[in-house]
């Protein structure tokens, strides 16, 4: 390779690594986010706050640029990529960890924009430019064999050593595993599609982003959810942020009071959609690729 590729595929890590730091941050600072973090509330959570994921995010962002470089220098061996991928993501959680006392703030979002980052540092190697399509595509590629024989070997062992894998046997719920495996199907099929029509019609961007999180919340067997209040629980969230929609969602002119309604009563029931702010995260973060702004 030589050095004006090096310096070309470098700034591009970078890049796509600084986009997925900054869409941590456009989620954090979606509000009101009810039962999440954000800078009007704690949600349900006493360990954490907007200032903690500040700093995680911070100690994160050199393991983005990381995880597009992999991407990009290892774009000819997928599954490769994402074994190596996964040995980055135990030092950057491990870096998340120092940065907010031990409170996990990013632990899903580490997996998740792992894999997105190398997929995207991939296509760009591959096609000097990314597009969902291609990028979804890599990704399969890198961890659908690897993911889909890790949730077999999960449920034949009956481990339940992790929140992840105590949902998996005991409500038969994949959580981000099955979602990476699926090819982000939340995402794409449920996300993208909120974020497109609210730019389209030129919605404000924190509504866009309120509006994609209850799409998702509504829909989603979210993890964190099932963790803290079980089954019961989640069916609760997923209908009240059904009839939210129905009422005109956030973009309905009640829609402020009524989030603020539902902050109190999520904080009450110890309801937070953590899996659903990852995956909005996620969404935003395709979204900027998706508006062209990869590979330029």
């Amino acid at each position: 390779m030589i050095d004006t590729d090096k310096k070309k595929y470098s700034t591009y890590a970078h890049r796509i690594g600084d986009m997925a730091g900054s869409a941590l941050l456009e989620e954090v600072y979606t509000a009101p986010k009810p039962g999440l973090v954000d800078p009007l509330s704690n949600g349900a959570h006493r360990d954490m706050n907007l200032l903690t994921f500040k700093r995680s995010t911070n100690a994160l962002l050199p393991f983005f640029h990381e995880f597009a470089e992999t991407g990009i220098h290892m774009s000819e061996k997928p599954e490769g990529c994402f074994l190596k991928i996964r040995q980055i993501g135990i030092q950057a959680e491990n870096a998340m960890y120092e940065a907010t006392g031990q409170v996990n703030t990013h632990k899903g979002a580490v997996f998740t924009m792992g894999i997105l980052c190398a997929a995207a540092g991939s296509c760009f190697k591959k096609y000097g430019q990314v597009s969902i399509s291609s990028l979804i595509m890599q990704e399969q590629k890198m961890v659908r064999n690897i993911l889909l024989n890790e949730l077999d070997s999960i449920q034949f062992k009956n481990r339940k050593d992790t929140h992840g894998q105590k949902n998996l046997c005991t409500y038969g719920s994949r959580g981000i595993r099955g979602e990476a495996a699926d090819g982000y199907p939340s995402v794409i099929n449920l996300a993208l599609p909120v974020i497109r029509q609210g730019k389209k019609e030129g919605r404000h961007w924190n509504l866009v982003k309120i509006q994609t999180l209850f799409t998702l919340m509504s829909q989603v067997e979210d993890g964190n959810i099932l963790s803290r209040c079980r089954r019961e629980g989640l069916r609760e969230v997923q209908k009240l942020s059904q009839e939210f929609l129905l009422a005109g969602g956030a973009y309905s002119q009640g829609a402020m009071e009524e989030l603020i309604k539902l902050d109190t009563y999520f904080i009450h029931k110890n309801y937070s959609s953590g899996g659903c702010a990852d995956l909005l995260a996620a969404s935003i973060f395709l979204s900027e690729i998706e508006d062209g702004w990869a590979g330029k």
